[in-house]
């Protein structure tokens, strides 16, 4: 590359292959966190959509997504596997601006993720831990209180701040050993599913909770909730949400593709092996709640649980590892599947804390921020002051969640995120035509095409069209809980609008510098 040293922050970014095709299939599959995304699905599914079929809806979204949005990141990492992901893409392929605001949107949705998983642990996890290990109702509490919450979590994004910094080989190792704890437990749940028939589960669930099912489902009526009678499939198609939702996070390797070997094989395993294994475990996990538990008293729990909590009988609960309390194996065995939906949020955490230091790593290579924030460490390889100006933004993002609401102002950040995706699926749709140069020095596979026109375009085109279904149904569904009150929409699309401020304020910096940022855009970063 001519003139490079005047371009990007210097002529190599530093960063070392070391990821393999397990680790980044690891860290994507830590990314889509099922213990926590199959909780939120099916409790917040079944009440906000009635007669929803929460696997099929994973199935079916699944299947959008691998033949859109999967095969996108794909192509984008093959052609440019550069740290940053759809950064670097959009960047270069619609304009640095768009590819700015982009990434900068998309890392600030999911290093929330982060805070918000703690929270989660604290005040679901944690309790439903206390439920089925019968421990104390302080202890219990304890995790309520938010002094403690915040304490908690100040702890863990220290020691993860830590943890990041030795090098991403560390990471992937200590990442190897949760997989295996982690999944040796869900494996238990599963297997507690399978093995425990629902009159069974009923019969375990009236001789702990002195509470009859028809009880709750009783409780349910009286509430509001219409007992569904069969299949609803409007009810399943608007469910898909949570399917996009909650299995994003299987494209992540792209945001880490400057650091995985044998990029074209490991992207393929990741993205693919993420995307299929996730949803089948997401859909073969909803249908044995669904099976084991019975369709009508899991959804009047939910029901009950989200939107009359008031009314929930004192000694039940609805908070899907809780109900591993009921399922017909060894005490200690459900004691060790509660503790590991606790612990799934550790195994998850790191990939969080990657993207994000590896996205703020490529804006500040671009010369989009301070030049010292790209700057790697000689000896572990990683960019330790990105590392530690995460760490300081994810516990600031911990206080503001814990005291000061932060998850009620995010309210449509579902919705921002589509329209970042959006956006991606554009880049996709015209990069085989106005980035000709890179297009046509891509591997084959990328350069594939159908009736004539590349399978890269018709791949962004389902992106495309996809992610306006979730932006549209996010909107006009009100069981989502989304809001368009102009209140909720400045803050929703806030993080864009300061992100555009930044950036104009950077490229002048940079022009009173000497330094033209078009040229930089007009090539990828070295490796």
């Amino acid at each position: 590359m001519s003139n490079q040293s005047h371009m990007f922050v210097r002529n190599a970014t530093g960063l070392v292959r070391e990821l393999t095709a397990f680790d980044a299939f690891n860290l994507v599959f830590a990314a889509i966190l099922i213990p926590v995304g199959i909780s939120q699905a099916l409790n917040f599914g079944a009440a906000a959509f009635p007669g929803a079929n929460v696997a099929l809806a994973f199935i079916l979204g699944a299947t959008l997504l691998l033949i859109g949005f999967g095969a996108v990141y794909i192509y984008f990492t093959m052609a440019m596997p550069r740290s940053g992901g759809d950064y670097v893409w959009v960047s270069r392929t619609l304009s640095p601006f768009l590819g700015f605001v982009v990434n900068v949107t998309l890392t600030f949705v999911f290093v929330n993720w982060v805070s918000f998983n703690f929270t989660t642990m604290m005040t679901l996890f944690g309790p439903a831990a206390g439920y089925v290990m019968d421990w104390s109702p302080n202890v219990i509490q304890w995790f309520n209180v938010p002094a403690n919450q915040f304490i908690v979590a100040t702890i863990l994004t220290i020691l993860f701040t830590f943890l990041m910094i030795p090098g991403t080989k560390f990471v992937a190792k200590f990442m190897r050993i949760l997989f295996i704890v982690v999944w040796a437990g869900m494996a238990l749940w599963f297997i507690g599913l399978l093995v425990t028939p629902n009159d069974v589960f009923v019969k375990n669930f009236i001789e702990i909770t002195k509470t009859n099912p028809t009880q709750i489902i009783e409780l349910a009526k009286n509430s509001g909730f219409s007992v569904p009678t069969g299949l609803n499939w409007g009810m399943t198609i608007l469910a898909m949400l949570w399917a996009f939702q909650n299995l994003t996070g299987f494209q992540w390797s792209g945001y880490f593709a400057g650091e995985l070997k044998n990029v074209r094989r490991t992207v393929v395993i990741s993205v693919l092996g993420g995307l299929i294994v996730g949803a089948i475990l997401y859909a073969a996990g909803s249908f044995l709640v669904y099976k084991t538990v019975g369709f009508e008293l899991f959804s009047s729990l939910s029901y009950i649980g989200i939107n009359a909590p008031d009314k929930m009988p004192s000694n039940v609960t609805y908070i899907l590892p809780s109900l591993t309390k009921f399922f017909a194996l060894p005490t200690i065995i459900k004691d060790l599947i509660a503790l590991t939906f606790m612990l799934s949020i550790i195994w998850w955490t790191p990939a969080g804390f990657m993207l994000g230091t590896r996205n703020l790593f490529a804006w500040a290579f671009d010369n989009l921020a301070p030049s010292w924030v790209a700057d790697v460490h000689s000896t572990f390889h990683t960019p330790v002051n990105a590392t530690i100006i995460m760490g300081i933004f994810i516990e600031i993002l911990n206080f503001l969640n814990i005291y000061g609401g932060l998850s009620n102002y995010l309210i449509n950040i579902i919705a921002v995120m589509a329209l970042a995706f959006v956006v991606v699926g554009l880049a996709a749709v015209i990069f085989p035509y106005k980035r000709k140069d890179l297009y046509d020095n891509a591997p084959e596979v990328v350069r594939s095409k159908i009736g004539g026109i590349p399978v890269m375009t018709i791949a962004g085109l389902i992106t495309m069209l996809s992610w306006s279904f979730v932006l549209i149904a996010a909107f006009s569904t009100s069981q989502f809980g989304l809001s368009v009150t102009p209140i909720a929409m400045i803050e929703a699309f806030s993080v864009p609008i300061l992100a555009s401020i930044w950036y104009f304020i950077a490229t002048s910096i940079r022009k009173r510098q000497g330094i033209d940022i078009s040229k930089v855009f007009s090539e990828i970063p070295p490796e």
